[in-house]
């Protein structure tokens, strides 16, 4: 799997990375199956892992971690807290329940406005102090909102954008059309800001995905991820991938298109 320098962190990311939102939809044993499908991706050269406390992977990751060469590993994962108390015990909470020294990447999650990213500055503070400890690596944050991808470019304390973008011009609760969230991640990426994208198939939208153990339809999947990988901008993309099998499919296709 090629990777890329993830904006100007000098991390180095797969192109294809796993968002583990739709990971504990497995049933039953969903740790086994959760860690199965994570060890599988990194057995195909995927080591950008995308969670958050509230998707209760943590557990999976944790077990996983042996298995994997944590220097090589791209780990992200975010703060929905408004106070530098409340983010510093999410990063706290997450370097314990994964069993890690640090983490790469943590995020402001879900940050859809230039309203709420002013509410979020004790968090941002508490993310600081985290990085001045060396717990985490950078600063990012996490977006469905066109506006707020076109403001996230002026901030210079922001090194990592990750935002929702699809051929459909889906999931990013009508703010705005995909050509101006093309544009706006293009002036964060020229910034310096590492980008990637969530939400590739809208959340199941553009894909048929009634039964999430069997294949994905490959007459979906690549040009919807083709689209992505077209754009310059983009250093990588996190489908919601649920099994091994669709971990490989996936990584197959990038493999031929990026």
């Amino acid at each position: 799997m090629r990777r890329v320098t993830l904006g100007n962190t000098g991390l180095q990311v797969s192109r294809l990375g796993i968002g583990t939102d739709v990971l504990r939809d497995q049933m039953p044993d969903p740790i086994e199956r959760e860690t199965e499908v994570l060890l599988a991706a990194w057995g195909l050269g995927i080591n950008l892992i995308d969670t958050d406390r509230w998707y209760r992977t943590y557990p999976a990751i944790a077990k996983a971690l042996p298995q994997m060469v944590r220097e090589d590993l791209v780990l992200i994962t975010k703060t929905y807290e408004k106070t530098a108390e409340g983010a510093l015990n999410d990063v706290c909470y997450a370097l314990e329940t994964m069993q890690c020294d640090y983490i790469d990447v943590f995020l402001l999650h879900a940050i859809d406005s230039e309203e709420q990213y002013r509410s979020v500055a004790g968090a941002l503070e508490g993310l600081q102090t985290a990085l001045q400890r060396g717990w985490i690596r950078h600063i990012g944050l996490s977006t469905h909102a066109v506006p707020m991808a076109q403001q996230a470019s002026q901030y210079a304390e922001i090194e990592v954008v990750l935002a929702a973008l699809n051929v459909a011009g889906k999931s990013m609760h009508k703010t705005g059309t995909r050509e101006e969230m093309e544009q706006a991640l293009r002036r964060c990426r020229a910034a310096g800001q590492g980008v990637y994208i969530m939400k590739p198939f809208a959340r199941g939208r553009l894909i048929d995905d009634e039964n999430k153990d069997e294949q994905l339809q490959p007459e979906q999947v690549e040009p919807a991820l083709a689209y992505l990988y077209a754009q310059p901008y983009v250093d990588a993309v996190i489908p919601g991938m649920r099994t091994v099998q669709q971990v490989s499919q996936c990584a197959e296709i990038v493999e031929r298109i990026s």
